[in-house]
């Protein structure tokens, strides 16, 4: 079933709704207007349900917050930019086919600028403004994606997305009240360097990931565990770990005993996150993570020593950065802006 106007409607005032209960109820007052969405308000938020393909939400400056949802046969693409035939036909320049996909402060012309190809294709677009002759749009900020499934559209979705953003603000907060410092300042210095570890937290276990955690901190990682985030606003543990794995350079998993680490490792591997697995001995803590590594290059399974991790742990993190490296330069061949910003 696919969405429709009213219930994207419901979802954008139910996401704004949620964004502003949660962040009142959890964040200093100050700090709350820094959320990407709240600090696009007040805008002109215009929704559009394709019927062919996709959905998106658009927000545009305004003295006062109002919404509308249009709704049209065309693809998502051409609802919200609006070219000509001509245009349209001159492109795509790209074919975006991934997720989470994000285009910032830059122009774009010379065609139809883009696609969206699969079932789970998104971008967001920042200030972005598009030329191909005399066709010009501007664009201060929108989120794209090929999904319109109800389902992906509903309520619930709008209220779970809103609290990620406020627990991932969250975990900010107490980061930078622990070093006494603007939250500013830690996200200028520090938050381009967690690690989200992950692990077992029984007595054993807890002692190795103390011993992970003192390593990457002295080669100079913010490490995150889990168990230190905030109960609130989720409860749902799977939950706290995609929010906060989204903001983490690299996620490094001690896989050395069975515990819940190991329906982790699977949304790991489901979202691409560059991934390591640090196993005692070599010896993991279920089949069900054996050979993970084959099947995503951006997994990789190490062997360590609990009693040492000291070189195991800096192999590791030495992996992930020449990892997020090559997918860097990757990317800047893939998607023409991020070579040019």
């Amino acid at each position: 079933m696919n969405v429709n106007t009213e219930q994207l409607q419901a979802y954008i005032e139910t996401f704004h709704r949620a964004l502003e209960s949660t962040a009142a109820d959890f964040l200093p007052q100050d700090y709350r207007r820094q959320l990407l969405h709240a600090a696009l308000l007040p805008a002109r938020v215009t929704g559009y349900v394709s019927t062919q393909l996709g959905v998106a939400v658009e927000y545009e400056s305004a003295a006062e917050t109002s919404i509308e949802v249009i709704r049209g046969s065309a693809r998502v693409e051409d609802l919200i930019l609006r070219a000509p035939a001509a245009v349209r036909d001159t492109g795509p320049m790209l074919r975006i086919s991934g997720a989470n996909i994000t285009v910032a402060g830059l122009t774009w012309e010379g065609a139809f600028p883009f696609r969206l190809a699969g079932p789970n294709a998104s971008v967001a677009l920042r200030d972005v403004v598009f030329r191909a002759g005399p066709w010009r749009r501007a664009v201060q900020f929108a989120e794209v994606s090929s999904n319109r499934s109800a389902e992906h559209w509903s309520v619930a979705r709008a209220e779970s997305r809103a609290k990620d953003e406020v627990l991932a603000a969250m975990v900010q907060v107490a980061r930078a009240a622990e070093r006494k410092i603007p939250v500013s300042e830690y996200i200028e210095k520090f938050k381009d360097k967690t690690v989200l570890l992950l692990g077992d937290y029984d007595e054993a276990g807890g002692k190795r990931l103390a011993s992970i955690s003192a390593v990457l901190s002295s080669l100079g990682y913010e490490p995150l565990l889990i168990k230190d985030v905030p109960d609130h606003p989720h409860q749902d543990l799977p939950q706290k770990v995609v929010a906060i794995a989204a903001i983490a350079r690299f996620v490094v998993v001690d896989d050395s005993s069975k515990s819940g680490h190991l329906v982790e490792i699977q949304l790991c591997k489901q979202n691409s996150w560059v991934t390591v697995l640090l196993r005692a001995g070599g010896k993991g803590g279920s089949w069900m993570t054996a050979g993970a590594a084959h099947a995503s290059n951006v997994i990789r399974e190490l062997a360590y020593d609990p009693a040492s991790p000291n070189a195991a742990v800096a192999n590791a993190a030495g992996w992930a950065e020449a990892k997020l490296n090559e997918l860097e330069r990757k990317f800047e061949g893939t998607y023409p802006w991020r070579a040019s910003s």
